[in-house]
């Protein structure tokens, strides 16, 4: 680009006359911009618009609400449905029926090994019957367990201790 197009281009990016844009070019031997910056330090051109960026809603007033509403958004899924809570609650179980199975063992010979699902529904629609079974079943050294990948530790306790107490219950009554 030679001297006469500089000189052009340069007026009109900086709105100046030809002697002014002349004038900044030699000083700036030849460089449009260092032309342009000479022009702005003797304030002949005026300086961009500073602009700044920020993620804080306080710099933006057109932001000036989005705290408030990710707030609300947060109690929402807080303040979850009752519906919701009860589907996952449902989910939960149904998998744990699922994953996990009851063993009754006899003289550490596996009798019974049945999805807890099936011993649920079992109980539910033969509750009278089962109860009776279970705890002379119990009295006859039968011993139950749950297996699998639940948490199941507690009620494997629970239902040893059963088994102790029965044996307890059974020793006293042979004594007597």
């Amino acid at each position: 680009m030679d001297d006469l197009e500089k000189v052009e281009k340069l007026r009109e990016r900086a709105n100046v006359s030809y002697e002014e844009a002349k004038e900044a070019l030699d000083k700036a031997n030849g460089d449009l911009l260092d032309a342009i910056v000479y022009l702005e330090k003797q304030g002949k051109v005026k300086a961009p618009e500073q602009t700044s960026y920020s993620t804080e809603a306080d710099s933006q007033p057109d932001y000036a609400d989005v705290p408030a509403i990710v707030k609300e958004g947060e109690q929402r899924t807080e303040e979850e449905s009752f519906g919701k809570k009860c589907g996952r609650a449902l989910k939960k179980a149904g998998r744990y029926l699922t994953e996990n199975h009851l063993k009754v063992e006899h003289h550490d010979k596996k009798i019974l090994d049945i999805p807890l699902w099936v011993s649920l529904i079992a109980m539910i629609a033969l509750w009278w019957i089962l109860v009776i079974l279970i705890i002379i079943s119990l009295f006859c050294d039968f011993k139950y367990s749950i297996v699998g990948t639940g948490n199941n530790e507690e009620v494997n306790k629970v239902m040893e201790k059963a088994s102790v107490f029965t044996g307890q219950v059974k020793e006293e009554f042979k004594n007597n």
